[in-house]
């Protein structure tokens, strides 16, 4: 099973360093990424859970892009979202095929062409409400 430790990304050393909506946020993100961890019924490499602003900017810094370009409503600033390594996208073709399970469990996801080599999951919907949504 997937840990809190792992959504918080190691730069939260506990969840009680986290606002109350941030800290509900993870809890309810854990509980429904666990039900796709079970399902799926493989191991899962988190790559990003929990951000802090200072972390999401690194990471965008260090990918080369423009400030102007940076997500800053990111979903993973608010413990909404994670990232699942998925470098042969064996997850992403089992999530195609169970779509019924993120409904049911209220997982949206990234579209699989911006997600090369992860899948994002998020617990609310995006402004079109698409399963599967263009970032």
């Amino acid at each position: 099973m997937i840990s809190m430790k792992e959504l918080l990304s190691n730069q939260v050393v506990d969840i009680s360093m986290l606002d109350a909506v941030a800290q509900a946020n993870v809890t309810i993100l854990l509980e429904k990424i666990n039900v796709i961890r079970t399902a799926w019924a493989k191991p899962m490499k988190v790559n990003s859970g929990f951000r802090t602003m200072q972390h999401h900017l690194e990471i965008y810094k260090a990918k080369g892009t423009a400030p102007s370009k940076i997500p800053m409503k990111s979903k993973h600033l608010y413990g909404q979202a994670v990232d699942i390594s998925d470098p042969q996208r064996l997850l992403q073709t089992w999530c195609k095929q169970n779509v019924q399970i993120l409904e049911s469990t209220g997982l949206w996801m990234e579209h699989f062409s911006v997600t090369t080599t992860w899948c994002h999951f998020q617990i609310v919907p995006p402004p079109s409400g698409n399963r599967f949504f263009m970032p």
